[in-house]
């Protein structure tokens, strides 16, 4: 499991103090957004910003350390901030694959979002929207999920695009160093302008491109597409599973018990004992 939010103290601590959330079992990551709230908030340098995003969402080593370098050469104290803090816990390119390409914590922001406007209700209220719109999240996304069995669709529209993004790439790749024995080789990309002529190393029965993207993403990257090409291995076979269209059916088509009404319910058979530390506010007087 991958734990990935803000640097609330508290929170910290928990994780901290946890016996059994570590690593195989689970691992603490910072949201990258907050990280870089909180640099800003000290530096107060938005170009610096810019770069400390660049940095934590790269995906090779190489390139953040340029990053990192760039940012040196205009603050070395904006530089020691972000040197502080753990490379594993803020950055892709140090992070070993947990996040699974997931930088923010917009995904439980994204939750918030559907059940905006269920605050600050009565309790009974605010059971009731939430259950109508999570029942209505999960309808939505059921229907999905049908049409694209029906399409005979492999994976979900993401892993679908950017599978089909990275294998229009191969054609700008080329083998070397190959080793059949180890299922493993060197791939050179083509130079465009002043970039590219990269060489990375890809390692097929460890399912990992020097590149980051395989290991972040679950999804074969264009340099491992490649490399299954020279060696007759079908890269699809080697796509996460849960990536696969079953899987995200089996998520959203659950069924929903629906709610009788109140005069149906079953008795609950105990007394309801307010909280006698809890007074209300009278008027003076």
């Amino acid at each position: 499991m991958c734990l990935i939010s803000d640097r609330h103290g508290g929170l910290i601590k928990a994780v901290r103090e946890g016996p059994d959330f570590v690593s195989p079992h689970g691992v603490h990551r910072y949201c990258l957004r907050h990280v870089c709230s909180n640099f800003n908030s000290t530096i107060k340098n938005v170009v610096l910003k810019d770069l400390c995003w660049q940095a934590g969402s790269e995906y090779q080593l190489r390139k953040f350390n340029r990053i990192m370098e760039e940012i040196k050469k205009h603050d070395v104290k904006a530089f020691a901030y972000l040197d502080h803090i753990n490379k594993e816990k803020w950055t892709a390119s140090h992070d070993g694959g947990w996040r699974c390409g997931i930088l923010t914590t917009n995904m439980s922001e994204c939750i918030n979002g559907v059940l905006k406007g269920a605050r600050r209700l009565p309790v009974s209220a605010l059971v009731e929207i939430t259950l109508e719109r999570t029942v209505h999240y999960f309808h939505v996304r059921a229907i999905k999920g049908q049409k694209m069995l029906q399409n005979n669709q492999l994976w979900t529209n993401f892993a679908c695009k950017m599978f089909i993004s990275w294998q229009q790439k191969t054609v700008e790749h080329t083998v070397t160093n190959n080793s059949h024995a180890q299922q493993s080789a060197s791939v050179q990309t083509r130079r465009q302008g002043r970039h590219g002529m990269n060489t990375h190393v890809v390692k097929i029965a460890n399912r990992e491109c020097s590149c980051g993207k395989w290991n972040q993403f679950g999804i074969p990257c264009s340099h491992a597409q490649k490399v299954c090409g020279a060696y007759n291995i079908s890269a699809a076979s080697m796509v996460k599973d849960y990536y696969d269209v079953m899987a995200y059916n089996n998520t959203y088509s659950k069924h929903f018990e629906p709610v009788r009404s109140e005069d149906y319910w079953d008795d609950p058979n105990f007394q309801l004992v307010h909280d006698p530390t809890i007074r209300t506010v009278t008027r003076p007087g």
